[in-house]
């Protein structure tokens, strides 16, 4: 009769789970140059396609909310990334080696910086600032490489509600301008240099803000260029 143990599937798992924690545990506390540099490259390149690739999901889906939470994760990734394996892992190694109050404080580093980050990814995800989303679809809606004016809003407070003034840099090449909010229209100018006004108590919230969309359309109707713009991201006048 043979002496071998056979594992059942649960120990197997187990072990098996483990295992890979701790594989997982020596890459996270390498500290050679070389794995620094390693770990942040791959985490700036992960980074860039959850924020690049969350936006260009967004633009064609705007319903799809929820996206604004991988698009700040990559977008906050692209820095805290390098910081937290190129400075805060090689600090929180010295100071567990030192011996003293400062290893305390080096054992729990690593871990206070992610609880960290993601409380900002939570943040930054429900209410995302101008610099994380980005209109991919301004230009690749456009179907007329020479007609590329620029946007300009103001806001100026109201009783009820901002007040929002827009115009173009521009107007050749465009027939008119259509404004939408979550889906409707709210606004059309036909008339160059295509000024329009809309109002706060008009736009829809969307991933908790306001937001509006600029279409400029040819005389066909082709889409030339889409402007999204939310409430947060227009300067006051």
């Amino acid at each position: 009769m043979s002496d071998e143990t056979v594992q059942s599937p649960g120990v197997w798992i187990a072990h098996s789970l483990r295992d890979a924690w701790r594989t997982m545990r020596s890459v996270y506390y390498a500290n050679s140059l070389s794995w620094r540099f390693l770990k942040s490259g791959a985490l700036v390149f992960f980074g860039f396609f959850c924020w690049s690739a969350s936006n260009l999901l967004l633009s064609y889906q705007p319903g799809w909310t929820w996206l604004t939470y991988p698009m700040s994760y990559g977008f906050l990734l692209l820095w805290y990334g390098p910081i937290h394996h190129v400075l805060v892992i090689p600090l929180a190694i010295r100071w567990r080696r030192s011996g003293d109050t400062k290893a305390t404080v080096g054992r729990r580093l690593p871990t206070a910086g992610l609880a960290l980050f993601l409380a900002a990814v939570v943040v930054l995800g429900t209410v995302p600032a101008g610099p994380v989303v980005f209109d991919f679809q301004s230009s690749l809606d456009g179907t007329a490489a020479d007609v590329d004016p620029d946007l300009l809003c103001t806001q100026s407070s109201a009783g009820d509600g901002a007040e929002i003034h827009c115009h173009l840099t521009e107007s050749e090449g465009i027939d008119h301008v259509v404004v939408t909010s979550g889906g409707e229209r709210i606004a059309i100018d036909r008339t160059p240099p295509f000024e329009f006004d809309i109002s706060e108590r008009q736009l829809t919230t969307v991933t908790g803000q306001k937001q509006f969309q600029v279409v400029l359309a040819d005389d066909d109707g082709n889409t030339v260029r889409r402007y999204t713009r939310t409430l947060s991201m227009v300067p006051e006048a």
